[in-house]
Formats: structure tokens, C-alpha cells, sequence
């Protein structure tokens, strides 16, 4: 089995700016940079634009190709931030990024290489103004559909753009959300919705990555079925994110009720790599890219 997923090649390119990123061998990683006090893994601990910075180098350096910034939590119980507020988190960092991204090689990154920077926000200015000091994706957990105006701000600035599946309100989404009859069947046809919404718009289609939104608006059980499904969404046509890292929703099966999720997370990955997923979001970027490498290795080797 293990044999016919690395001889598949499923995952699927996405488009960032005009670069074509091929995915089918090695899955991208996209390391978390929260300039937040109450994110639910690491809140607080890079709370201000310098540190949100040193931060973001130091995930260059471990592996990662993309960096998501985000500005408000999401995470149950959070209350949302006014717009100027996220603004003032988000946008130091960003264009901090983007002029190093100018001059790679003053990174400290063997073979210098080519980074993106990703905006986490449900807000079109946050996003819009991101984009123009030098972003490349806007990652929506609400696929665009939280603020009216950002589906016509992915298209007038020819982000990339990621469409997280979420049900429920935001902060209360773990309570709020209808429950599923097929999740994997819904979460699909949800997603759609949106990915047609923003094609109509003139959004390029190689632009377009879905994320199923692993723990957003679902329980313990929806999310293992995603996890197991992630291929299901690859005869769509669209990259595919999973972000399941460090999530709660791991300490809800058996024996891992006192993790701290580490090694579920990184197993998470290798799981959504092997279904064809064409990037993982996380916050253990050295430890998410080793498995990738190896997984990498098993096929360039021939070993299995």
C-alpha cells in the first residue's frame, strides 16, 4: 500500500504569483506565525512584530516555503479584533518578509530559497493591504465567505488563495456548527460553492488550494474521517492543505490524552502526504519537513 502512494504522484501544483509549484514528490510546508496573545498553541509567545519576525526566519531555516501570518485567533472562546488591530499585527511582518524574500540571499538558508508569505485573515483590507506590501496568498478560514468583500479582493489582486471549510460561528464554531450526514461528501460540496463564487470572479483556477478545515466546526470523529479522505478531494482538480497541528481534537483518542500532540501531528502529516495533500500547515516546521524528506527518500531510493 505504502508502495502504490509513493508511486502515484497525486498531489497536485498550485500557482503562487507566477510560479507553478510542483508538489507531486514533496509536499510544501507552511510554518504558523502568530502575532496573536491567544492563539491556542502558541499565543503570546510571538506577540509583537519583532518577534513575530525572528520567528518566521527561524521557520525559514527549519524547512518551511510558506509562511502564514495571522493576526487574530480563532480558536474556541477567542473574541474577534477590530480590523486596525489586526492590521497593526499583520502588516510589519508581512512587509518585513517580503523585503527579505527580495534579498534571499542575507538569509541564513542554504541555496537560498524562494519563499511566499501567506495572510491569515477573514478581513478584505487586512488581506488587500497584506497583498500590497508583498503577501502572495490570503489563507480565509471562512473560504471567503465571512466578509463580502474579499472574494473581489482575491480577484483584483491575483492572490493565491487557500478556502478553509468551517461551519459555525467564529470563536463558537465547536458549538454553533449543523451537523454532518457525510462529512467528506458536504465539506466537498461547501467548498465548491466558493471555488466557483471566485472562478466566476476571474480567479485563476491554478491559484485555488481547498483545506477541509481539520477541527473547524467538526467533531473528534469528522476530522479522522477527513483525515482518512483526503484524496476523496483530489478529483476536484485543487491542491489540497491540511492543517491539523497540535489540534484538540488529537487529545480525544485514545491513549493521546495527555499528548502535547507532537508526534500525532507530525504522524497527521506523513498521513495526509501519503492521501495526495500538496501542503501541510503546522507549527513544528523541522520536524513535519524531516518526515517529508524521508517519505522523499523511500522514493528516490526505491526502498519500498
Amino acid at each position: 500500500m505504502l508502495k502504490d502512494y509513493l508511486d502515484s504522484n497525486r498531489a497536485l501544483p498550485w500557482k503562487i504569483g507566477s510560479d507553478l509549484i510542483p508538489t507531486e514528490s514533496m509536499p510544501l510546508v507552511m510554518g504558523i506565525v502568530n502575532v496573536t496573545p491567544d492563539s491556542f498553541f502558541d499565543g503570546g509567545k510571538h506577540n509583537t512584530p519583532d518577534a513575530a519576525y525572528e520567528h518566521a526566519v527561524s521557520l525559514l531555516r527549519q524547512g518551511a516555503t510558506i509562511l502564514d501570518i495571522g493576526g487574530e485567533s480563532s480558536r474556541p472562546g477567542s473574541e474577534p479584533v477590530s480590523e486596525q488591530e489586526e492590521l497593526d499585527r499583520v502588516c510589519p511582518v508581512v512587509e518585513a518578509l517580503a523585503q527579505l524574500s527580495n534579498i534571499s540571499e542575507d538569509l541564513d538558508n542554504p541555496g537560498n530559497r524562494k519563499f511566499y508569505i501567506s495572510v491569515d485573515t477573514v478581513k478584505a483590507k487586512v488581506a488587500r493591504e497584506s497583498m500590497r506590501l508583498g503577501a502572495h496568498i490570503i489563507n480565509d478560514i471562512s473560504a471567503c465567505t465571512m466578509d463580502p468583500e474579499m472574494p473581489g479582493t482575491v480577484a483584483d489582486t491575483g492572490a493565491s488563495v487557500v478556502l478553509n471549510h468551517m461551519r459555525g460561528s467564529f470563536g463558537k464554531m465547536q458549538q454553533d456548527f449543523k451537523p454532518y450526514a457525510n462529512v467528506v461528501q458536504e465539506v466537498r460540496e461547501e467548498l465548491l460553492v466558493q471555488v466557483d463564487k471566485l472562478v466566476a470572479l476571474g480567479v485563476e483556477k491554478s491559484k485555488i488550494c481547498i483545506d477541509p478545515g481539520i477541527g473547524f466546526g467538526k467533531t473528534a470523529q469528522d476530522n479522522i474521517e477527513l483525515m482518512k479522505s483526503v484524496d476523496a478531494f483530489l478529483n476536484d482538480g485543487y491542491p489540497v492543505l491540511i492543517g491539523t497541528s497540535r489540534k484538540s481534537y488529537i487529545g480525544k483518542m485514545p491513549g493521546l490524552e495527555n499528548s502535547d500532540r507532537l508526534i500525532p501531528t507530525v504522524t497527521a502529516g506523513i498521513v495526509a502526504a501519503l492521501g495526495g495533500a500538496s501542503i501541510i500547515r503546522v507549527h513544528d516546521v523541522r520536524e513535519a519537513k524531516e518526515s517529508i524528506l524521508y517519505l522523499e527518500a523511500l522514493r528516490s531510493y526505491g526502498t519500498v
